[in-house]
């Protein structure tokens, strides 16, 4: 379905997140878990009249896997903050970072500008933008791995 701001494809991903991490594989698919206790993070992507037109998420493993290797955190460090599903402060940052850079992956020539408002964990999400998980106009998951950290599942959904 066609919405405002365009869903990302594989390549887009590849060129734009492939120039903060050597090595990055992108694939369609994936499963997403986006309740509370999954500890997946969002981006929440607002327009410049401050309106909710899109989000994107990282699940518990790609954020953990995106907020260390950003910082070149250890992969062990990445591991745990995944498995508890609980990210440092500098992995915060560093996906607050990484999520205003995907704000260049919904859109185009033709859209409208969009900026990132904040980022937060799936259960901290702003009713707006939880109430958008369950009634997106358009979604679509890609599969991402770094070398030697591993991945997870990314998200972008949009109004």
């Amino acid at each position: 379905m066609s919405t405002a701001y365009p869903l990302p494809d594989c390549p887009k991903i590849v060129q734009l997140l492939g120039l903060l991490f050597d090595g990055l594989d992108v694939k369609l698919g994936g499963s997403f878990d986006q309740t509370p206790a999954g500890g997946a993070w969002f981006g929440v992507f607002i327009s410049d009249a401050g309106e909710l037109v899109a989000l994107c998420g990282a699940d518990a493993n790609l954020a953990a896997t995106l907020g260390a290797a950003f910082s070149m955190l250890p992969v062990g460090v990445a591991k745990e903050a995944a498995k508890a599903r609980e990210l440092t402060a500098v992995m915060i940052d560093n996906l607050r970072e990484i999520m205003n850079i995907c704000t260049r992956l919904v859109m185009d020539a033709n859209s409208l500008h969009l900026k990132l408002e904040q980022v937060y964990p799936t259960k901290s999400l702003p009713a707006p933008a939880a109430a958008l998980l369950g009634a997106a106009k358009g979604r679509r998951e890609f599969q991402v791995q770094l070398p030697k950290y591993g991945g997870g599942v990314l998200t972008f959904l949009s109004v």
